[in-house]
């Protein structure tokens, strides 16, 4: 793995370090937000493993429309480079042709000023599948006389929380049937995906991953015990590597630089729904207004695992009201909290009943200015509003 900082926050995944530090793991789960690099460098290493003829790759996502030649290219091109240095200029490009992963090489027409394709290697590198459509589309030769050295599940994780159903079984469905001989070659099999806040999710929750595995930026192995838990039958690897720039100081002197307004959502999480934007895209929460604000009150969201502080702000020299939204270990003792659930505390504000606490949440989070410490709160505030339909916020 690359350095660390000193808020042990990985800012770039390498996967050769990985492997060999954890040799004999089976599944590979690999969680960093986007720009992390966690990408790149497993389809790379697939890439020169099929290269090497060490075994076919097969890509892997949730529906088949993440599958069409667009998207699939977007995936393959920034690869092109690797594979001209891999195949010492034999292929320069991968090509996506139903559904299976092709080396072309290609040449510059100084006549016509354009690239042309001069060859293509019969045999594939690599195949995909969507799990939604798996038992429809696995008739599909996928070279298993070359064995199977990759299986990359991306996006593994919802934000919306729309899984298949079952899908954990699908996923080992697939698994089982494209490695025929049942866990005795070296198939790796990796899950990527972006940082959310519902773990409650088939894949960490049949994984084993906790809520206490992502305190901080870390590598855990996990081992399951065989049949007659003794020994070990298999293990997993979970690294979180974090967020680009995650950098927060657990003092919080310096929360205002940490703090988006995700594109679109105004607040209201609208953009999450849809899943397509950026943190690069956000717009900060401006310099110095949260050293110069006062805060008014917190208030604090539970449900699941998770505890989200929500602090309502002012700023005194425009006047403005705006909420700060961060995940919270603890929640002080006799102050408001929204729950899903049933209690008997007096501060527990539950179901739809009017209350002051809730009249100037909602008051200020209509007005769009809100403020998340990183897409997995945003994330998980806008699931806890989805539970909460009760509350008009």
């Amino acid at each position: 793995m690359a350095k660390t900082k000193k808020t042990q926050s990985i800012q770039h995944f390498e996967v050769k370090p990985l492997l060999r530090r954890f040799p004999s793991a089976r599944y590979y789960f690999i969680l960093g937000g986007r720009g992390t690099g966690k990408t790149y460098p497993v389809i790379d290493k697939a890439i020169e493993d099929a290269i090497n003829g060490k075994g076919l790759f097969a890509y892997v996502r949730r529906h088949k429309d993440s599958l069409t030649t667009f998207n699939i290219d977007e995936v393959l091109s920034p690869h092109n480079d690797s594979v001209n240095k891999m195949t010492k200029g034999r292929w320069n490009r991968l090509a996506y042709w139903r559904r299976k992963i092709y080396l072309e090489h290609w040449d510059y027409d100084d006549e016509t000023s354009q690239w042309v394709r001069t060859e293509r290697n019969p045999d594939h590198i690599g195949i995909t599948y969507a799990l939604s459509t798996w038992e429809t589309d696995k008739g599909a030769d996928p070279g298993h006389d070359r064995g199977i050295s990759h299986i990359i599940i991306d996006e593994v994780l919802s934000k919306a929380g729309h899984y298949l159903s079952d899908e954990w079984g699908v996923v080992q469905n697939v698994i089982s049937s494209l490695v025929r001989d049942r866990w005795q070659t070296d198939t790796k099999i990796w899950m990527l995906a972006n940082p959310i806040s519902k773990w409650s999710n088939p894949y960490t929750r049949n994984m084993g991953i906790t809520k206490q595995m992502i305190k901080a930026p870390n590598i855990t192995e996990i081992k399951y015990p065989d049949e007659s838990g003794n020994g070990v039958a298999m293990t997993s690897v979970f690294a979180y590597i974090g967020e680009v720039g995650d950098n927060v100081d657990p003092n919080r002197q310096a929360l205002y630089n940490t703090f988006f307004a995700f594109p679109h959502s105004q607040g209201k999480g609208k953009s999450i729904t849809h899943g397509y934007w950026e943190m690069e895209d956000s717009a900060r929460l401006p310099s110095g207004v949260y050293q110069e604000s006062d805060k008014l009150m917190t208030i604090y969201a539970v449900f699941e695992e998770e505890k989200l502080a929500i602090d309502i702000m002012k700023y005194p020299v425009t006047g403005t009201y705006y909420m700060l939204v961060y995940p919270t270990e603890e929640i002080r003792p006799k102050t408001y909290y929204l729950l899903l659930g049933t209690s008997l505390d007096k501060y527990a504000i539950i179901g739809n009943a009017p209350h002051p606490v809730v009249a100037v949440l909602s008051t200020v989070h209509k007005s769009g200015r809100v403020y998340y410490s990183d897409d997995a709160t945003a994330d998980a505030w806008h699931g806890f509003l989805l539970e909460r339909r009760k509350y008009n916020i």
